[in-house]
Protein backbone atom coordinates (compact mmCIF):
# COMPACT_ATOMS: atom_id res chain seq x y z
CA UNK A 1 0.00 0.00 0.00
CA UNK A 2 1.28 3.46 -0.90
CA UNK A 3 2.09 5.97 1.79
CA UNK A 4 -0.66 8.60 2.25
CA UNK A 5 1.67 11.40 1.21
CA UNK A 6 2.59 9.51 -1.95
CA UNK A 7 -1.06 9.30 -2.94
CA UNK A 8 -1.63 12.95 -2.11
CA UNK A 9 1.41 13.90 -4.17
CA UNK A 10 0.16 11.79 -7.05
CA UNK A 11 -3.25 13.48 -7.04
CA UNK A 12 -2.17 17.10 -6.67
CA UNK A 13 0.73 16.77 -9.09
CA UNK A 14 -1.85 17.19 -11.85
CA UNK A 15 -4.61 19.78 -11.74
CA UNK A 16 -6.49 17.69 -14.28
CA UNK A 17 -6.59 14.72 -11.89
CA UNK A 18 -8.03 16.92 -9.18
CA UNK A 19 -10.59 18.53 -11.50
CA UNK A 20 -11.78 15.21 -12.93
CA UNK A 21 -12.06 13.58 -9.51
CA UNK A 22 -14.01 16.53 -8.11
CA UNK A 23 -16.30 16.61 -11.16
CA UNK A 24 -17.26 12.94 -11.16
CA UNK A 25 -17.65 12.92 -7.38
CA UNK A 26 -20.52 15.37 -7.91
CA UNK A 27 -22.17 13.60 -10.84
CA UNK A 28 -21.38 10.71 -13.18
CA UNK A 29 -20.18 11.84 -16.59
CA UNK A 30 -19.02 10.38 -19.88
CA UNK A 31 -15.70 11.17 -21.49
CA UNK A 32 -17.13 13.64 -23.98
CA UNK A 33 -18.74 15.67 -21.20
CA UNK A 34 -15.57 15.68 -19.13
CA UNK A 35 -13.45 16.77 -22.08
CA UNK A 36 -15.88 19.53 -23.03
CA UNK A 37 -16.70 20.84 -19.55
CA UNK A 38 -13.14 20.75 -18.21
CA UNK A 39 -11.36 21.67 -21.42
CA UNK A 40 -9.10 18.63 -21.30
CA UNK A 41 -7.93 17.07 -24.59
CA UNK A 42 -9.23 13.52 -25.03
CA UNK A 43 -5.75 12.01 -25.15
CA UNK A 44 -4.83 13.68 -21.86
CA UNK A 45 -8.19 12.79 -20.33
CA UNK A 46 -7.68 9.12 -21.18
CA UNK A 47 -4.40 9.05 -19.24
CA UNK A 48 -5.97 10.89 -16.30
CA UNK A 49 -8.90 8.48 -16.11
CA UNK A 50 -6.66 5.45 -16.32
CA UNK A 51 -4.51 6.72 -13.48
CA UNK A 52 -7.49 7.56 -11.26
CA UNK A 53 -8.99 4.14 -11.92
CA UNK A 54 -5.73 2.44 -10.96
CA UNK A 55 -5.93 4.27 -7.62
CA UNK A 56 -9.50 2.95 -7.22
CA UNK A 57 -10.84 6.51 -7.06
CA UNK A 58 -13.06 6.22 -10.15
CA UNK A 59 -14.68 3.45 -12.13
CA UNK A 60 -15.22 3.33 -15.89
CA UNK A 61 -17.96 1.51 -17.75
CA UNK A 62 -17.50 2.05 -21.43
CA UNK A 63 -17.30 5.83 -21.81
CA UNK A 64 -19.11 6.49 -18.52
CA UNK A 65 -17.12 7.53 -15.46
CA UNK A 66 -18.14 7.57 -11.83
CA UNK A 67 -16.36 8.04 -8.54
CA UNK A 68 -15.91 5.14 -6.20
CA UNK A 69 -16.80 5.53 -2.50
CA UNK A 70 -13.09 6.06 -1.80
CA UNK A 71 -12.86 8.67 -4.55
CA UNK A 72 -15.92 10.52 -3.29
CA UNK A 73 -14.49 10.51 0.23
CA UNK A 74 -11.14 11.81 -1.01
CA UNK A 75 -12.79 14.54 -3.10
CA UNK A 76 -14.80 15.69 -0.09
CA UNK A 77 -11.70 15.86 2.09
CA UNK A 78 -9.82 17.66 -0.65
CA UNK A 79 -12.57 20.28 -0.78
CA UNK A 80 -12.25 20.81 2.97
CA UNK A 81 -8.48 21.17 2.62
CA UNK A 82 -8.85 23.62 -0.24
CA UNK A 83 -11.26 25.72 1.82
CA UNK A 84 -8.81 25.70 4.73
CA UNK A 85 -5.99 26.88 2.46
CA UNK A 86 -8.24 29.59 0.99
CA UNK A 87 -9.06 30.77 4.50
CA UNK A 88 -5.37 30.75 5.43
CA UNK A 89 -4.46 32.83 2.39
CA UNK A 90 -7.34 35.22 3.05
CA UNK A 91 -6.35 35.73 6.68
CA UNK A 92 -2.57 35.71 6.46
CA UNK A 93 -2.29 39.51 6.69
CA UNK A 94 -4.57 39.75 9.74
CA UNK A 95 -3.99 36.50 11.61
CA UNK A 96 -2.01 38.36 14.29
CA UNK A 97 -5.09 40.50 14.96
CA UNK A 98 -7.30 37.54 15.85
CA UNK A 99 -7.79 36.48 19.50
CA UNK A 100 -6.60 32.93 18.86
CA UNK A 101 -6.69 31.99 22.56
CA UNK A 102 -10.37 32.96 22.77
CA UNK A 103 -12.07 31.90 19.55
CA UNK A 104 -13.93 28.59 19.55
CA UNK A 105 -14.74 28.36 15.84
CA UNK A 106 -12.77 27.05 12.89
CA UNK A 107 -10.76 29.64 10.97
CA UNK A 108 -12.35 28.36 7.78
CA UNK A 109 -15.49 30.22 8.85
CA UNK A 110 -13.64 33.45 8.09
CA UNK A 111 -12.65 32.52 4.55
CA UNK A 112 -15.34 34.85 3.16
CA UNK A 113 -14.90 37.55 5.80
CA UNK A 114 -14.68 41.15 4.70
CA UNK A 115 -11.24 42.44 5.67
CA UNK A 116 -10.50 46.15 5.66
CA UNK A 117 -6.97 47.36 6.23
CA UNK A 118 -5.23 50.71 5.71
CA UNK A 119 -3.34 51.17 2.48
CA UNK A 120 -0.97 53.83 1.22
CA UNK A 121 -3.75 55.35 -0.86
CA UNK A 122 -6.48 54.84 1.73
CA UNK A 123 -5.04 54.85 5.26
CA UNK A 124 -8.46 55.52 6.78
CA UNK A 125 -10.24 52.57 5.17
CA UNK A 126 -10.87 50.60 8.41
CA UNK A 127 -12.27 53.66 10.18
CA UNK A 128 -14.54 54.53 7.29
CA UNK A 129 -15.86 50.98 7.11
CA UNK A 130 -16.50 50.93 10.85
CA UNK A 131 -18.53 54.13 10.59
CA UNK A 132 -20.49 52.70 7.66
CA UNK A 133 -21.33 49.65 9.74
CA UNK A 134 -22.64 51.82 12.56
CA UNK A 135 -24.79 53.81 10.14
CA UNK A 136 -26.22 50.62 8.68
CA UNK A 137 -27.08 49.04 12.05
CA UNK A 138 -30.09 49.47 14.32
CA UNK A 139 -28.40 47.84 17.32
CA UNK A 140 -24.74 47.47 18.15
CA UNK A 141 -23.05 45.58 20.98
CA UNK A 142 -19.35 45.97 21.63
CA UNK A 143 -16.49 45.12 23.97
CA UNK A 144 -13.41 47.32 23.96
CA UNK A 145 -10.41 48.64 25.83
CA UNK A 146 -9.87 51.76 23.75
CA UNK A 147 -11.73 54.57 22.04
CA UNK A 148 -11.44 56.06 18.56
CA UNK A 149 -12.62 59.68 18.44
CA UNK A 150 -14.42 59.56 15.05
CA UNK A 151 -16.22 56.35 16.03
CA UNK A 152 -17.24 57.86 19.36
CA UNK A 153 -18.70 60.79 17.45
CA UNK A 154 -20.66 58.47 15.17
CA UNK A 155 -21.98 56.49 18.14
CA UNK A 156 -23.11 59.68 19.84
CA UNK A 157 -24.76 61.08 16.72
CA UNK A 158 -26.62 57.88 15.85
CA UNK A 159 -27.70 57.24 19.44
CA UNK A 160 -28.88 60.76 20.23
CA UNK A 161 -30.88 60.83 16.99
CA UNK A 162 -32.54 57.54 17.92
CA UNK A 163 -31.14 55.72 14.91
CA UNK A 164 -29.01 53.31 16.95
CA UNK A 165 -29.17 51.56 20.30
CA UNK A 166 -25.91 50.39 21.81
CA UNK A 167 -24.68 48.14 24.59
CA UNK A 168 -21.03 48.76 25.33
CA UNK A 169 -18.74 46.91 27.71
CA UNK A 170 -15.55 48.88 28.38
CA UNK A 171 -12.59 48.29 30.62
CA UNK A 172 -12.23 50.11 33.91
CA UNK A 173 -9.03 51.73 32.68
CA UNK A 174 -10.83 53.13 29.66
CA UNK A 175 -13.77 54.29 31.79
CA UNK A 176 -11.40 56.22 34.03
CA UNK A 177 -9.87 57.88 30.98
CA UNK A 178 -13.35 58.77 29.67
CA UNK A 179 -14.37 60.20 33.05
CA UNK A 180 -11.29 62.42 33.11
CA UNK A 181 -11.79 63.77 29.60
CA UNK A 182 -14.64 66.24 28.89
CA UNK A 183 -14.23 65.38 25.20
CA UNK A 184 -15.50 61.88 25.88
CA UNK A 185 -17.27 62.17 29.24
CA UNK A 186 -20.01 64.57 28.19
CA UNK A 187 -21.00 62.75 24.97
CA UNK A 188 -21.09 59.48 26.91
CA UNK A 189 -23.38 61.05 29.52
CA UNK A 190 -25.62 62.38 26.75
CA UNK A 191 -25.90 58.93 25.20
CA UNK A 192 -26.83 57.31 28.51
CA UNK A 193 -29.39 59.99 29.30
CA UNK A 194 -30.95 59.60 25.85
CA UNK A 195 -31.98 56.07 26.80
CA UNK A 196 -30.38 54.64 23.70
CA UNK A 197 -27.15 53.47 25.28
CA UNK A 198 -26.07 51.16 28.07
CA UNK A 199 -22.46 51.10 29.20
CA UNK A 200 -20.81 48.61 31.53
CA UNK A 201 -17.52 48.77 33.40
CA UNK A 202 -15.42 45.62 33.14
CA UNK A 203 -12.56 45.48 35.63
CA UNK A 204 -10.39 43.04 33.74
CA UNK A 205 -8.22 42.74 30.67
CA UNK A 206 -9.63 42.97 27.16
CA UNK A 207 -7.21 42.24 24.36
CA UNK A 208 -9.53 42.68 21.40
CA UNK A 209 -12.31 44.99 20.29
CA UNK A 210 -15.41 42.99 19.33
CA UNK A 211 -18.65 44.27 17.89
CA UNK A 212 -21.91 42.75 16.70
CA UNK A 213 -24.35 44.66 14.51
CA UNK A 214 -28.00 43.58 14.64
CA UNK A 215 -26.88 40.13 15.85
CA UNK A 216 -25.99 39.27 12.25
CA UNK A 217 -22.57 40.82 11.57
CA UNK A 218 -19.57 40.25 13.81
CA UNK A 219 -16.63 42.64 13.68
CA UNK A 220 -13.18 41.93 15.11
CA UNK A 221 -11.15 45.13 15.21
CA UNK A 222 -7.51 45.77 16.00
CA UNK A 223 -6.81 49.24 17.38
CA UNK A 224 -3.26 50.30 18.23
CA UNK A 225 -2.20 52.31 21.27
CA UNK A 226 -2.48 55.54 19.29
CA UNK A 227 -6.16 54.86 18.63
CA UNK A 228 -5.68 53.92 14.96
CA UNK A 229 -7.55 51.00 13.47
CA UNK A 230 -5.16 48.52 11.92
CA UNK A 231 -7.72 46.07 10.61
CA UNK A 232 -11.41 45.29 10.70
CA UNK A 233 -12.64 41.77 10.04
CA UNK A 234 -16.36 41.33 9.42
CA UNK A 235 -18.44 38.24 8.84
CA UNK A 236 -22.07 37.20 8.80
CA UNK A 237 -21.17 33.62 9.69
CA UNK A 238 -23.71 32.52 12.28
CA UNK A 239 -21.20 30.67 14.45
CA UNK A 240 -18.80 33.61 14.58
CA UNK A 241 -21.64 36.03 15.39
CA UNK A 242 -22.84 33.72 18.15
CA UNK A 243 -19.32 33.51 19.58
CA UNK A 244 -18.88 37.29 19.52
CA UNK A 245 -22.27 37.92 21.15
CA UNK A 246 -21.69 35.34 23.86
CA UNK A 247 -18.22 36.77 24.54
CA UNK A 248 -19.58 40.29 24.93
CA UNK A 249 -22.50 39.06 27.04
CA UNK A 250 -20.18 37.06 29.30
CA UNK A 251 -18.09 40.18 29.96
CA UNK A 252 -21.26 42.22 30.49
CA UNK A 253 -22.47 39.81 33.18
CA UNK A 254 -19.21 40.34 35.02
CA UNK A 255 -19.48 44.12 34.75
CA UNK A 256 -21.20 46.98 36.55
CA UNK A 257 -23.61 49.18 34.64
CA UNK A 258 -22.54 52.80 34.36
CA UNK A 259 -24.94 55.67 35.05
CA UNK A 260 -24.52 59.20 33.81
CA UNK A 261 -23.71 60.31 37.34
CA UNK A 262 -20.89 57.76 37.49
CA UNK A 263 -19.10 59.91 34.95
CA UNK A 264 -19.57 63.17 36.89
CA UNK A 265 -16.47 65.27 37.35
Amino acid sequence: MSEPLDQIQYLVASKNRVRVLEYVSETPADRDELSEQLGIPRSTLSRVLTGLEEQNWISQHGTDCNSTPLGAFLADELTSLSEAVEAMQHLEDVIDYLPMDEIDFELSRLRDARITMPTQTDPGAPLRRARELLHEADEFWFLTNTVVSPLAETLQEQTIQGDLTIVGVITGELLDAVSNSPEFREPTQDMIESGGAEFYRYDGTVAQTLGVADETIAAITQIDRDGHQRAQIETDDQHVCSWAMSTIEEHRRQSEQISASTLAE
